[in-house]
Parts: structure tokens; sequence; C-alpha cells
């Protein structure tokens, strides 16, 4: 029983995460580890996206995945985005607040 309780316990915290909202646009779930749940990165080497202009975020995105801005770590997320994902992930972090 014990068990049984742990488990739901563990399952019902997974899914109220709210890392994974549903607000959160699908892509934005790679964003998380570096930029923090709400964009506001915990980390001084990963920039908070929170409460950013969004049409600044969508530039720096395009940047990335285009090549005209460097960073491996970001050019391999960004690569495989479409302009609607990054619109979706700029508007996004866009309306959240920076802390």
């Amino acid at each position: 029983m014990k068990q049984l309780f742990l488990m739901a316990f563990s399952v019902s915290f997974l899914f109220s995460n709210p890392a994974f909202s549903a607000d959160m646009p699908a892509k934005a779930k790679t964003c998380v580890g570096c930029h923090g749940v709400d964009g506001n990165s915990m980390v001084p080497n990963f920039p908070k996206l929170a409460g950013q202009h969004a049409k600044y975020l969508e530039k720096a995105l395009k940047d990335f995945r285009d090549g005209f801005r460097k960073d491996a770590t970001m050019e391999t997320f960004a690569k495989n985005l479409s302009d609607k994902e990054i619109k979706e992930l700029a508007e996004y972090y866009a309306s959240q607040e920076a802390k």
C-alpha cells in the first residue's frame, strides 16, 4: 500500500510540474533545462528569457537556426525549429514575468 501511494504521488507530481503546463509550447520543454521553467534561468551562463521582447527572441532563435549567431548548444536546439515554433516560443517567453 505504501508503494502504491508513493507511485501515485510521484505520478501526480510529474504531471503537475509547471515545466509541462498546458500553455507552454511543446518545444519549450527542451529549453527548461538551461533557461528555467518560466524563462528565469538561475544559472548566470544561460540568459533569462522571461519578459524579453518577443521580436528580439524570435530574431535570436532564427539567427541561431540559420547560423548567423554562434553557440553550439543553441544551434543544435534551433536548427529544427520552424518559423511558427520560433514565434510561439518567443511569445511564450515574452509573456512570462521576469524575476
